[in-house]
């Protein structure tokens, strides 16, 4: 599972699959059927609770001037961005987790949505290069 390091950080989670997971329990499920599915453990990304909030970093005072003006913009322009981040934030203070999975083509997609699904998340998005695709429902 992805270490929560400035190195592997993201400001945008181009090309992920990224959900809403009830409790920490739930999402460390998930984690191990991603794993036991072919996703590479190091690429999972799981945040919890104040260390999930500060590796996200939805208002970007963690990790620079440079991040810190994405998330400005983000804020500014009201769309997916700013309803990720918002809900991001939201859910981590309330407990829930956030499972974040790169996947490269549909198949891989799939995979992971019906795992996600399996296990009750929320809010699925896979975040394309310039569009956000909403998957609560495939």
């Amino acid at each position: 599972m992805l270490t929560h390091t400035k190195e592997n950080f993201y400001a945008y989670p181009t090309h992920r699959v990224v959900a809403v997971v009830d409790t920490k329990n739930e999402a460390d499920m998930v984690v191990s059927e991603l794993i036991d599915a072919g996703f590479d453990d190091s690429q999972i990304d799981e945040s919890i609770g104040d260390d999930g909030l500060a590796f996200l970093d939805p208002v970007g005072d963690k990790h620079g001037l440079w991040i810190k003006l994405i998330r400005k913009w983000q804020h500014l322009a009201q769309g997916e961005e700013h309803e990720y981040l918002e809900r991001v934030e939201k859910d981590l203070k309330e407990g829930h987790a956030i499972v974040s999975v790169p996947t490269l083509n549909k198949v891989a997609r799939e995979k992971v949505v019906n795992i996600l699904h399996a296990h009750h998340a929320k809010s699925i998005r896979y975040y394309g290069r310039l569009y956000v695709e909403h998957l609560d429902s495939v």
